[in-house]
């Protein structure tokens, strides 16, 4: 019997199948393996079913091969499989909904003492291209069950897989042991370092003529002098860049994803971008400001998305 989570997934599928649609899953197969991020992107076929499952500390995911959900799909509607399968689609509103259903009750009938029995489908990933950012950045224990379901005569090759966030090893030896005391220094540091930092992710940043600021209102536009919308940079409060990411989304929510450090960008305040040879006063003014913005623009991101104008830089 294989050992591990999802130890019972072929009897658990078997019988969630059976239940759902007159199919009978024969020949079932469980692999297990490692693979990083990039890796578990490369093996998810473009027309999968995929979908998020809740109760996990971290985002899992379920997903089924285009035939194999294919015929699922055809044998819960029209109560058999035809002859010829049907050609390759992508999953609709509807198939989630039954998929989710078969899904569930495989992960229900894994038992009580299987930690991924737990597990239930949040929603569904229609487009593909929102994974890298939805999943976080570590390696999976990838689950796979490859199946034949048969409807009479005919029969179909399916394929589901469970991929699982592996915990951290550091954190699993540090949950098992104590810390060890630390001296003075070491925790004067550890409190130093615990001290919150703001970071905030600029899009862009305009400069304006104060009687355009005070115009400003709903429907108003402002152009953003950037091409790549997509890129974004962390900035702190004096104004130097800390590191450069992307938008995108996690669990519902905007997200920017730290795809490197800044590289060639001035790590130094934003007042320190004044012209060569003009000296830049404790107080500038607003004209000075003004002069003083950097001649390369910076993109930001804020979740919720909005552009944040503060008064000292209008």
């Amino acid at each position: 019997m294989p050992v591990g989570p999802a130890a019972l997934l072929a009897r658990a599928f078997g019988r969630a199948i059976s239940a759902a649609a007159p199919l009978v899953a024969e020949e079932p197969e469980t692999h297990r393996k490692q693979a990083s991020l990039a890796e578990l992107l490369d093996s998810i076929d473009p027309e999968a079913f995929v979908t998020l499952l809740t109760g996990a500390e971290a985002p899992a995911l379920a997903l089924m091969d285009q035939e194999g959900f294919g015929a699922v799909i055809e044998a819960m509607t029209m109560g058999r499989l035809a002859a010829r399968p049907t050609g390759p689609r992508r999953p609709t509103t509807t198939d989630a909904a039954l998929l989710a259903e078969v899904i569930d009750a495989t992960l229900a009938g894994l038992g009580a003492e299987d930690p991924l029995s737990g597990l239930r489908c949040s929603r569904p990933v229609a487009d593909h291209r929102l994974l890298p950012v939805i999943l976080e950045e570590i390696d999976y224990d990838l689950v796979a069950l490859t199946a034949v379901v048969v409807s009479g005569s005919v029969t179909r090759p399916l394929r589901l897989m469970l991929a699982l966030p592996r915990p951290d090893e550091a954190e699993v030896i540090a949950a098992a042991g104590e810390e060890p005391a630390l001296d003075w220094s070491e925790a004067l540091n550890a409190a130093v370092m615990r001290a919150p930092a703001s970071l905030r992710a600029e899009l862009g940043r305009v400069t304006l003529p104060l009687a355009e600021v005070l115009a400003l209102g709903p429907g108003s536009m402002l152009t953003l002098p950037l091409s790549n919308l997509e890129e974004v940079q962390l900035v702190a409060l004096d104004g130097a860049v800390q590191a450069v990411g992307r938008l995108g989304q996690t669990r519902g929510m905007r997200a920017v994803r730290l795809t490197g450090w800044p590289g060639g960008l001035p790590q130094s305040p934003m007042l320190d971008a004044a012209p060569p040879g003009r000296a830049m006063p404790a107080a500038a003014p607003l004209e000075d400001e003004e002069v003083a913005a950097p001649d390369f623009p910076m993109m930001a991101a804020m979740a919720p998305m909005a552009l944040d104008l503060p008064e000292d830089e209008t």
